[in-house]
């Protein structure tokens, strides 16, 4: 009896180093952003001319959980290159790069290098989220238009 005691005593010591917290959200990525995506961002609160949306285009490709990939502007030009974590369902996100504001088709005034740094929630095709940044915070909503990292 003695020694069903002790051992009892080891083998719930042992356990203890294989104690941890949920091993599942630490490793497992549930979704890939993996594509091409379509949408826009939203500066301003509701409707109305103090709200303004910019059109975009992310090509992002995702290896694990980081991804890296590049933000387009309407005409087609890169503005910046993106970079970010998925964990679980949310994608973190950096975006760098030479951002444009037009105000009009006629009025173009180069804002220089900022970054944008953001968080999106991703549901199977759909990516939606807040993002700071100069004349932030927004909020976008982008569409994935194909599965593949098709530029632009």
């Amino acid at each position: 009896m003695r020694w069903t005691g002790r051992f009892l005593v080891v083998l719930a010591l042992l356990s203890l180093g294989c104690a941890r917290g949920d091993w599942t959200s630490e490793t497992l990525t549930l979704v890939d952003v993996t594509g091409t995506w379509d949408g826009s961002f939203r500066v301003g609160t509701g409707p109305g001319p103090a709200t303004q949306e910019r059109p975009t285009r992310w090509v992002l490709r995702q290896k694990g959980g980081k991804v890296r990939g590049e933000a387009y502007g309407p005409n087609g030009v890169v503005w910046a290159s993106v970079e970010g974590l998925v964990n679980g369902e949310t994608f973190g996100w950096q975006a760098t790069g030479k951002f444009w504001y037009a105000a009009t088709p006629f009025d173009r005034s180069y804002l220089g290098d900022k970054s944008y740094r953001g968080e999106a929630t991703v549901n199977s095709d759909e990516m939606s989220g807040r993002a700071d940044g100069v004349g932030c915070p927004c909020t976008f909503l982008l569409r994935r238009v194909s599965p593949e990292a098709v530029r632009k």
